[in-house]
């Protein structure tokens, strides 16, 4: 998955190479009037805008780039707490709005969160958009799988699931970090996570063999 980030501070450019690098192909882009040239020829995943910067401003950069690509999921991420800066945000259609600091595991949920939602990244520009493995494919447009020329509809927290699993296959994510991807700021009991990947196991049998719980730690799709 493509991130481009535009902060006009290099040292935050660097932190986000470090700490995203390897789970993203990142694009870092510090002078934010090269935004609108880059996603001319370059197609991204995500847009994620600092929000005060010279020259143009995260907000009027926003409605830049909306008038051509008005399907491209983009987050706020500044460190400005304002009310009025995040109902600002949030109301020209942001997916989301993060306050500075948060932690690296918060900032990953809410980017794969919102990246398994985008209608890019689902397929509604391409049908044929999905993930394939040796005896299994995801559909990200219809949220649903095939395994072994068997056709099987998801539940949406189960295409979150299996999502978040099939696009990091062999990292382990553990119970906190699958909580607060598919319910965000809501508290939820483990049973409900195992609830749901039981479901999942049954109906991607036998791929699903490759889902496994790693003790103590959580679970990991195997490849």
């Amino acid at each position: 998955m493509h991130l481009t980030i535009v902060d006009d501070m290099q040292d935050n450019l660097e932190c986000y190479q470090e700490l995203l690098g390897d789970r993203f192909e990142l694009e870092l882009i510090q002078d934010p009037t090269g935004l609108i040239p880059f996603l001319s020829k370059t197609s991204t995943d995500m847009l994620i805008l600092d929000l005060h910067m010279p020259k143009i401003e995260g907000f009027e950069l926003f409605e830049e780039v909306r008038k051509d690509h008005k399907n491209l999921p983009v987050i706020f991420l500044t460190a400005d707490p304002s009310e009025d800066a995040v109902v600002k945000g949030l109301s020209l259609g942001a997916e989301d709005f993060i306050t500075k600091p948060v932690s690296l595991r918060e900032l990953e949920a809410r980017i794969l969160n919102k990246l398994i939602k985008s209608p890019e990244l689902s397929g509604e520009e391409s049908s044929e958009k999905c993930l394939k493995f040796d005896g299994f494919i995801l559909y990200l447009k219809t949220q649903s799988a095939k395994v072994e020329d068997k056709l099987i509809q998801l539940t949406p927290i189960e295409f979150k699931l299996i999502s978040l699993l099939a696009s990091n296959p062999n990292e382990v994510y553990d119970r906190s970090y699958i909580s607060n991807m598919l319910w965000p700021n809501v508290h939820v009991q483990n049973q409900n996570i195992d609830t749901h990947l039981s479901n999942l196991r049954k109906k991607l049998h036998p791929f699903s063999k490759n889902i496994k719980t790693i003790k103590s730690r959580g679970y990991i799709l195997r490849i």
